[in-house]
């Protein structure tokens, strides 16, 4: 009776793989490729709802918007806010949107958030200081669950020390 070829050892499965220190060096070998060449700016919703439709592994993202409002929320026992954003180089005075987007805003709610960025910051009050206000040109460079809900509305999850900003000629960054 002949037998077949044993199973590998642990040891022969484990030489082909590479090492933890292997997967360390490549993956800070790939985080300063990326360091150098600096993150993809997307600075519009439909820039963003474009990059999230391809489905495709992308460079890092820097978000850049314009704040229209910030709204107050609670889940369960947990407050949070919703920064609502438009494209950076909108032109139109923020008044104007805002007699548009948050005036109309719960009869339109649908139709608005596909025309907006929607980021939500837990354990935070709309009337924070730390907050940026109104018409600031934000840039959200980390952020998590940046998805495509119902295939039109653009919606992440960051926290305040991931946003940074220009308010009043003073740049602002949290850490």
């Amino acid at each position: 009776m002949t037998l077949g070829a044993l199973p590998a050892t642990s040891a022969e499965v484990e030489s082909t793989k590479s090492t933890p220190y292997q997967r360390m060096r490549e993956l800070l070998g790939a985080r300063a490729v990326e360091a150098e060449q600096g993150a993809t700016v997307v600075d519009s919703v439909e820039g963003l709802r474009e990059v999230l439709r391809r489905k495709e592994p992308t460079s890092k993202l820097l978000l850049r918007m314009k704040l229209l409002w910030i709204s107050d929320h609670e889940y369960g026992q947990w407050k949070l806010i919703r920064m609502h954003f438009v494209d950076a180089q909108a032109p139109e005075p923020l008044d104007d949107m805002l007699s548009v987007f948050k005036v109309s805003y719960e009869a339109n709610r649908q139709d608005i958030d596909s025309l907006l960025l929607t980021a939500t910051l837990w354990n935070l009050e709309s009337d924070s200081e730390l907050l940026p206000s109104p018409g600031a040109i934000v840039d959200i460079n980390e952020y998590s669950n940046l998805q495509l809900y119902n295939d039109t509305q653009c919606q992440l999850t960051t926290r305040l020390s991931q946003l940074s900003w220009e308010q009043a000629n003073a740049e602002v960054q949290l850490k």
